[in-house]
């Protein structure tokens, strides 16, 4: 501020109290265009087709939902696959709901390790799905040889997308409700009835709780399974859009 520096387009040529990042940021926005790097493409064309967007939801009640659960255990609840021949080509879409009223742990395993099961690779955004299969592994043990073949082909949209391209419009973040608007602006959550994950997170705690009509059960279901649904389908415009820029 001492140097009239209030704003990115302040700072001048040759500043050299910025970080490898954050001099990529201020080029960014001073030149307002995207940066790729070069590794963007052979980063990319590590992934191998068929590929599986893949997607979790959890909840995290301090008061356990289920018997033989501690305070605040990440519980997964459900998930989304889409899986696509090529870039942009979604050829199946497979997904899978807990039943709210019982603990569904082991059931949802086995069901992703069925909707998984081939070769190719599975794309995830964040190491968020990695983390819940290796706690899945750790709870299930005679699961985790076929768990850990899933962790082995995953591969991380997100972590490519914050080593090797950079937007100005994502302000410093790489998330996928930040990246989508600017990389896919023709997609978005607005319209659902549940449009972002702390929704959908107290809306399943409720259910598993009884506190909403018997009516509108079903309903909700419908609402939590389109929204997860929405995050995969994210992912692979997202992914298609990259390959468009390299």
């Amino acid at each position: 501020m001492d140097s009239g520096i209030v704003c990115i387009e302040d700072i001048p040529p040759g500043f050299s109290l910025l970080t490898a990042n954050q001099a990529r940021v201020k080029e960014c926005v001073q030149l307002n265009k995207p940066r790729i790097e070069a590794h963007l493409k052979p980063d990319l064309k590590a992934v191998s087709w068929p590929a599986f967007y893949l997607y979790f939801e959890t909840v995290m009640t301090a008061i356990p939902l289920y018997p033989d659960m501690t305070p605040y255990t990440p519980l997964p609840t459900q998930y989304s696959i889409h899986k696509c021949s090529e870039p942009g080509h979604a050829i199946a879409h497979s997904e899978y709901l807990a039943d709210p009223g019982r603990d569904c742990i082991r059931e949802l395993a086995e069901h992703l390790i069925f909707n998984l099961k081939g070769e190719g690779s599975i794309i995830v955004y964040t190491s968020f799905e990695r983390t819940i299969i290796n706690g899945l592994a750790r709870v299930y043990p005679n699961l985790v040889a076929d768990l850990n073949l899933l962790i082995d082909r995953m591969v991380d949209l997100e972590a490519i997308i914050r080593k090797n391209f950079y937007h100005p419009r994502f302000h410093g973040r790489t998330s996928i409700k930040r990246t989508l608007p600017v990389l896919v602006p023709e997609m978005s959550y607005e319209g659902l009835e549940i449009g972002d994950g702390h929704t959908a997170m107290a809306v399943f705690a409720l259910l598993a709780l009884g506190k909403y009509e018997y009516s509108e059960v079903e309903t909700l279901k419908r609402n939590l399974l389109e929204y997860c649904k929405q995050d995969t389908l994210a992912m692979v415009k997202l992914h298609e859009q990259l390959l468009e820029y390299v």
